[in-house]
Parts: structure tokens; C-alpha cells; sequence
């Protein structure tokens, strides 16, 4: 079984808490777990629900399905299956759950994400009858799909973890969502402060970064006054009071 990683921090998305289990409409239709939450950590991301009651006693219960997207991408696509039963720890449909008991949630986790990258992530039930996804499991799909989720370490005090992801930042990186452009400064502890410099040394942008639950901060890409910056090469100074403080350099391209 895929254990919850404790230390993973609990984003649920607000979609997810309007999500109501769909009947089983006919032999051919869906049902739609219920999401418990959706956590991300180092690397990972992970996934809960639950069906509310035993498999068994669902008529003609198939297996989950689990759907992730890279939110540069337009659609949820399948990333898991588990088929009701399968006991081949070599097939793709390999059940890893143990078996249902009371408020029992059944996870799934990705440990091969990016960190402060955005991704969408949702799942579904299917009979054991359908073949192909129908109208049914795609509208949970999209009912159970996820808020934006981030990838990303927990706070740290080793300043020497800290870095800007991506270096160098080439315009309308494939990696951004809904086209705002933007650096991610990752390994933060919970309190900094982030200063950005031209090569010459004139203070560009100053970022208050107070957050004790994400390594985290984002930069669009402007200066002070909102304007946005001119390609070339920035240092950046991040100043962690008693912790200490350390400086890198990035590169934008246009």
C-alpha cells in the first residue's frame, strides 16, 4: 500500500470539497470517489479518497483510475490504473491496497515530479465492464480534479539548498500555467528576504518571503514599479537573518 507521507503538506483544493459520490446509473456507468485531500512534498505529490463504503458491495466494481496533468498541458491524462482483484505484482494493474476497513482511504502517490512545477491531479472509479472511459467517469474526473499543486521541499535552514528554478529562464517557458511569466526561488527557509540586482547593482525587486509551511516564493519577472525586467544577467542576495544569508546569479532570455 502507498502510505501518506505525514510530512507532506495538505493543500485541498476547494473543488474538491463540493464533490458528491455519483450513483451507479447503470452496468456501463461510473461512480466517483470521494477526495480526502491532496498533499505534495520533496519531489511528490499524492492523492486520497475513499468510495465511502466496501468494494465488494459495489455491483460490478472495476478499479480506480488516477489522472494527472502538467498544467502546461490541456487535459488530464491517465496515470495509474488499479484493477479490482489483480494480484500480479508485475501487472500494470497491480492492486496494492489492503483490504477495506472502516474510513479506510486509499492513496496514490507520484515520487517522479518536479518541484515548483504545477500539476493537476484527480481520480475515478470504473465497472468492470467499460472498456473505454465514459461520459459518466469523465465528468468526475473533472468534478474531482485538484487545484494547482507544487511540488516542493519542506522549510530548511541549509541556505545552500536554495536555488532558481528555471536557470536561465527562456520567455514562455513550457512550464508556466495561464501565461504569467515567472522564476521560482526554491529551499527557502520560512522567513527571508530575497533582493534581485542587475549585474550593475541596482536593486530591481525586493520579495518578502513568510511562509513557514513552503520553500517557495515566485517571481514575475518585474521590478519594483511593475514594469517588467529587460533580459540579461540578475544576482540575486537571499537574506535569512540569523540564519544567514547567500547569493546566486540567473540568467533571462527572451
Amino acid at each position: 500500500m502507498l502510505v501518506r507521507n505525514p510530512a507532506l503538506r495538505r493543500v485541498v483544493a476547494p473543488a474538491v470539497a463540493a464533490v458528491l459520490i455519483v450513483v451507479l446509473a447503470s452496468s456501463a456507468g461510473a461512480l466517483c470517489p470521494r477526495v480526502k485531500y491532496v498533499d505534495m512534498g520533496d519531489k511528490q505529490f499524492s492523492i486520497g479518497w475513499t468510495m465511502g463504503v466496501d468494494e465488494r458491495d459495489i455491483a460490478g466494481f472495476g478499479g480506480y483510475h488516477v489522472w494527472v496533468q502538467q498544467a502546461w498541458v490541456d487535459t488530464l491524462s491517465l496515470a495509474r490504473s488499479y484493477v479490482w482483484g489483480e494480484d500480479d505484482t508485475a501487472a500494470a494493474g497491480y492492486w496494492t491496497f489492503e483490504p477495506f476497513y472502516v474510513d479506510s482511504v486509499r492513496v496514490f502517490t507520484t515520487r517522479d515530479a518536479q518541484n515548483a512545477f504545477p500539476y493537476r491531479v484527480s481520480v475515478t472509479a470504473f465497472v468492470d465492464t467499460a472498456t473505454t472511459v465514459n461520459a459518466e467517469e469523465r465528468a468526475c474526473r473533472d468534478a474531482n480534479a485538484s487545484g494547482l499543486v507544487f511540488p516542493g521541499e519542506d522549510v530548511t535552514t541549509n541556505l545552500k539548498k536554495i536555488q532558481v528554478i528555471p536557470n536561465p529562464y527562456r520567455s514562455s517557458a513550457d512550464w508556466e500555467y495561464g501565461g504569467q511569466r515567472r522564476v521560482v526561488f526554491v529551499g527557502l527557509p520560512g522567513s527571508a528576504t530575497i533582493r534581485i540586482f542587475t549585474a550593475a547593482g541596482t536593486l530591481v525587486r525586493t520579495l518578502d518571503h513568510e511562509n513557514p509551511d513552503s520553500d517557495q516564493e515566485s517571481w514575475d519577472l518585474k521590478n519594483d514599479v511593475g514594469s517588467e525586467v529587460a533580459p540579461g544577467l540578475y544576482i540575486w542576495d537571499v537574506d535569512a537573518g540569523e540564519v544567514g544569508s547567500i547569493d546566486g546569479k540567473m540568467m533571462i532570455m527572451k
